[in-house]
């Protein structure tokens, strides 16, 4: 599958254009009630969008179906360049940094994550960081090492807290779009955690994993443009290009099953 290898790419750049037009859409598609405009054009531009990624995502569904990975993470993701390495470790480095940063505006506003709920959060947030760094590590290196198991679990226990956070603040609120692009984008980022993290339990579905992840690279930067501090929105915008990169590494190292089976 190498040749369409850098489709996630394209994905995550469509993510990039969506999150612009979510944040149009936050300015334009709401009257001074909180409620939607009806045939707003940004949330219309924004419904495309995400049919569009859909569509890329299923298509590389699709297309794995061919296709197998390896069972073992460090094989099923191999990082073969320094450079690639450099960016995934520091992408993971970024988010363990941005936790502690969460307390430096006490009062903000915190996508629903106010009060007691921030310190499960901000833990969470340091060690998703730190599992993602141990997961490039092993795929660099090539070595299981005894954090790859728990250290993958924690970016999907960050995003399904957050998703619980986020909807239990805003069960009551009328206004779905307010927050369903964030629900959306952490159900996404949690259910294709645990997808890849599969791979390092030996347990792997590659036709799942391109779906939920095409899904997520696509969604978190959307969510990112909805209001909230720099130290929060940052890690859904690192994430999804570490998954992007993730993507990039297993549709490389993917192989046809016939081939599989001869060897």
């Amino acid at each position: 599958m190498r040749r369409i290898r850098f489709v996630p790419i394209a994905v995550l750049l469509l993510g990039f254009l969506g999150a612009f037009v979510r944040h149009v859409e936050l300015k334009t598609a709401f009257d001074l009630s909180g409620l939607p405009r009806r045939g707003a054009a940004a949330s219309v531009a924004l419904i495309l969008l995400t049919v569009l990624a859909a569509a890329i995502a299923l298509a590389l569904c699709l297309a794995a179906r061919r296709y197998e990975a390896e069972g073992i993470y460090k094989r099923a993701f191999p990082i073969d360049g320094y450079g690639l390495f450099a960016v995934k470790a520091l992408t993971g480095i970024a988010v363990t940094v941005c936790a502690p940063l969460l307390f430096l505006r006490p009062g903000t506003e915190l996508m629903g994550l106010e009060g007691g709920a921030r310190w499960p959060f901000v833990i969470l947030m340091a060690l998703a960081g730190f599992g993602m760094t141990v997961m490039a590590y092993a795929a660099y290196t090539r070595k299981n090492t005894a954090y790859l198991r728990p250290g993958s679990v924690m970016p999907a226990l960050l995003c399904c807290y957050w998703m619980v956070a986020c909807y239990r603040e805003n069960a009551g609120n009328p206004i779905l779009m307010e927050y369903g692009c964030r629900c959306l984008a952490m159900a996404a980022g949690s259910v294709s955690a645990f997808s890849r993290a599969g791979y390092a339990f030996g347990r792997r579905n590659l036709p799942g994993t391109l779906f939920l992840s095409a899904a997520s690279v696509f969604l978190l930067p959307v969510a990112a443009a909805d209001p909230g501090p720099l130290a929060l929105r940052a890690p859904m915008v690192l994430y999804a290009v570490y998954i992007a990169l993730d993507l990039v590494s297993l549709l490389s190292a993917a192989k046809p099953k016939e081939a599989e089976n001869k060897a």
